[in-house]
């Protein structure tokens, strides 16, 4: 029994096997697996520190006591983990809904948009479709009814040429539709007489025609043969006749013969002069001796000659610089001579020295 127990006493219970003493120097010698080696490192350091852990240790023979704390412990934590992530999970899902409800939203927003457009784009088709439509139905129906036919013509504004003249230029006929009438061509019609400056002309609904026309008005003739051509301020030729109009006479112009035509223009030289010329107008107006004036010599611009034929004077005027001293010096010297033939020098510089009379011998 002494012996048994000192056996059992040396046995080693955590190598303990039930073979005899040569299998286990057998077992000795073969090398140790991994895990083993593992296990039996642990067990090494856990005997130097002192502390076994019997949880973990195994006890051939005996069965391993789990440890059913532990693994309340272990479940627990797995629960509230797994409770955890649910929610974290139900968080995310909420959120992804509640972007894709935005992103929704964002899209039922812009197809609304997009279709409030297209129904707006529609509706303004729609409408001016209608409305070219009736116009069209009621341009047709205007140049149909008998209601629009022209009854009168109005003519305003005209002094030379007569309400006939200008009817028959615009070629607008009574008993015409109004609508049928071309306007612009009527116009175009009037303004080839060289006497109309500018046409208007306005349909008054249902029948009426009225015709605005701004004449020019004839300021000067030049001689021509036996006749005159007229010219306004402008250098317009307006007409040629054998008719002598109270206007004074211009001449010495450049223009040639040929170019006396009824529409035409003075030359560009001519119509400098005619600058100078309707100046010298203006001031002996505002000194109350145009209507005096019969004719003004232009033909050398640096000594403009202006002939009072019903005062039996000449006045050599110079050129255009300090007109209205001239025409001053001019006035007093018609008052002072009166009914005595002579000439009127004006032509140098005033500041320095008098106006000169010579009387004709």
């Amino acid at each position: 029994m002494v012996k048994k127990a000192k056996e059992m006493s040396n046995l080693n219970l955590y190598n303990f096997n039930a073979d005899d003493n040569e299998e286990k120097k057998k077992v000795k010698k073969v090398k140790p697996k991994k895990k083993l080696a593992k296990k039996n490192s642990n067990v090494k350091n856990k005997e130097e520190n002192g502390k076994i852990d019997l949880n973990n240790e195994i006890v051939i023979g005996l069965p391993k006591i789990e440890n059913k704390d532990k693994d309340k412990k272990v479940n627990k934590k797995t629960k509230i983990q797994q409770t955890t992530n649910k929610k974290k999970q139900s968080k995310n899902k909420k959120k992804k809904s509640k972007n894709t409800k935005k992103v929704k939203k964002v899209k039922t927003k812009k197809q609304a948009e997009i279709e409030k457009r297209k129904i707006k784009r529609n509706l303004k088709i729609a409408k001016y479709s209608f409305l070219s439509i009736s116009i069209v139905a009621i341009i047709i129906l205007a140049m149909t009814s008998p209601l629009f036919n022209i009854k009168e013509i109005i003519v305003e504004g005209n002094e030379k040429i007569t309400k006939d003249e200008i009817i028959s230029l615009s070629k607008i006929n009574i008993e015409q539709n109004t609508y049928k009438t071309n306007m612009k061509k009527s116009k175009k019609n009037i303004l080839e007489n060289p006497y109309i400056k500018n046409v208007e002309i306005k349909r008054s609904l249902p029948s009426k025609v009225i015709i605005k026309v701004q004449e020019r008005k004839t300021a000067f003739m030049i001689e021509y043969g036996n006749g005159y051509v007229y010219v306004n301020n402008q250098g317009y030729i307006l007409e040629i006749s054998a008719q002598k109009l109270e206007v004074p006479i211009i001449q010495g112009t450049e223009t040639n013969v040929e170019e006396f035509v009824p529409g035409g223009r003075l030359t560009k030289n001519d119509l400098e002069k005619m600058s100078t010329v309707i100046k010298i107008m203006e001031v002996a107006d505002n000194n109350e001796i145009a209507n005096l004036i019969t004719r003004i010599d232009i033909e050398n611009k640096n000594n403009y000659k202006i002939l009072f034929e019903t005062e039996q004077k000449v006045a050599y005027l110079g050129d255009e610089t300090d007109l209205n001293t001239k025409i001053l010096s001019i006035k007093s010297i018609i008052e002072k001579e009166k009914g005595v033939a002579g000439e009127i020098f004006v032509n140098s510089d005033l500041k320095d020295n008098n106006p000169v009379f010579r009387q004709n011998v």
